[in-house]
C-alpha cells in the first residue's frame, strides 16, 4: 500500500512540475513584461505563474515573519556564499535603504563565510555527523 501511495505522490508531483500556464495573449504578456523586468528570464509557457511566484517571494521580505532588514541580511549572506553577482548589489541597496550599517552587512557576510568554512572542514574530513549531533545534545 505504501508503494502505491508513494507512486501516486510522485506521479502527481511530476504532473505539477511539468505544468504550463494557459496561453497568454499579447496584451497580458506585455503587462507582465512591463511590470516585472525579470520576466524576460522565463519562457512564455510559464510567464504568468513565474510572475506570481516572483511577487510572492518578494513579499517574504516586506511581509514575512522575519523583519525586512534582517531578511535582507540573510539575503546578503546567502548571496555572498553562493557568489551571486546579481543578488549582492540588490541586497546591499535594500539594506542601505533600510538603514543597515556597513558593520551589519560585513557581519552577515562573515557569518556565511564561517559556516562555509566549517562545513568544508567537516565535510572534507568526513567528520561523523551522528557523533556531531550527539555533541550538540550534550551526550
Amino acid at each position: 500500500m505504501k508503494k502505491k501511495i508513494s507512486l501516486l505522490f510522485f506521479f502527481i508531483l511530476a504532473l505539477g512540475l511539468n505544468a504550463q500556464d494557459a496561453p497568454l495573449g499579447e496584451a497580458e504578456k506585455n503587462v507582465i513584461k512591463a511590470t516585472n523586468p525579470f520576466s524576460s528570464v522565463y519562457p512564455t509557457s510559464i510567464l504568468k505563474s513565474s510572475d506570481a511566484y516572483f511577487k510572492a517571494q518578494m513579499g517574504l521580505y516586506k511581509e514575512g515573519v522575519i523583519p525586512e532588514k534582517e531578511a535582507h541580511l540573510v539575503g546578503i549572506a546567502t548571496s555572498a556564499a553562493i557568489k551571486c553577482q546579481y543578488c549582492i548589489p540588490y541586497h546591499v541597496a535594500e539594506l542601505k535603504r533600510l538603514g543597515a550599517t556597513d558593520e551589519e552587512i560585513k557581519t552577515a557576510i562573515l557569518i556565511a563565510a564561517d559556516i562555509m568554512k566549517m562545513s568544508t572542514l567537516f565535510y572534507g574530513n568526513e567528520f561523523d555527523l551522528e557523533n556531531f549531533k550527539k555533541m550538540l545534545k550534550g551526550e
